[in-house]
């Protein structure tokens, strides 16, 4: 079974098809044609499998460049290991994805063990990061971002997605995308279970929310 998955997003035909080809003998594949194509499929991804995944990632492209989808990627919290790819990359360019957050940057024309190592090594470290994180969890620690707790604390209230979405100034299709991350992080299938987890983990949610919580409660309660 193949446990891991491998997003390769370029606006070259023959790259795509010639690293998915390669590719899906050890990995799970999905190609797209640009970032903006990339973005607007982001909701149909339910990380329900808990896949580890990767993006490879063209750094220049028409429309958004590689280092704009890094950005847009960070503003809805989304954090996929970015593994960029180009061909006339400067110094510059460089430090800047880098800079974004990317762990590796391979010049075309690569090597297939340029690209194999890079994808071997980076799935070796989740893993490990994985097994660190599980053995050291406690009880007040919580697998999520501070956004996810304030929609998981405002869901645990009774509010609908549309109520959250107005109340935190998101779009509905964020909060949308924030409660599949939760339910695939805490397995949180049902509201009986997300408001269950909730009461049981009141506190470290509030913990982890940070003020944005308390400003809530008391825009709630007047």
């Amino acid at each position: 079974m193949k446990n891991a998955r491998v997003i390769i997003v370029d606006d070259d035909r023959d790259v795509r098809e010639s690293l998915q080809n390669w590719l899906s003998q050890d990995y799970l594949t999905q190609c797209f044609d640009s970032a903006e194509s990339f973005l607007e499929a982001i909701n149909d991804f339910t990380f329900e499998d808990g896949i580890a995944t990767c993006l490879l990632l063209d750094f220049q492209m028409p429309g958004m460049t590689g280092v704009e989808l890094q950005s847009a990627l960070k503003q809805i919290n989304v954090e996929f290991p970015i593994i960029f790819m180009s061909g006339n990359a400067g110094q510059a360019n460089i430090i800047d994805a880098f800079r974004g957050g990317a762990i590796n940057f391979i010049l075309k024309p690569y090597t297939a063990s340029q690209i194999s190592t890079a994808l071997t090594e980076l799935f070796q470290r989740i893993e490990t990061l994985k097994a660190s994180f599980t053995e050291n969890k406690t009880a007040n620690q919580l697998p999520i971002t501070a956004r996810e707790a304030q929609v998981l604390w405002l869901l645990g209230k009774g509010y609908q997605q549309a109520e959250v979405a107005q109340i935190l100034g998101l779009s509905l299709r964020t909060i949308k995308m924030y409660r599949t991350f939760l339910k695939n992080k805490l397995n949180l299938n049902t509201l009986m279970e997300l408001a269950r987890y909730c009461d049981q983990h009141h506190l470290a949610i509030k913990k982890l929310a940070g003020e944005a919580v308390a400003g809530m409660e008391k825009d709630l309660k007047s």
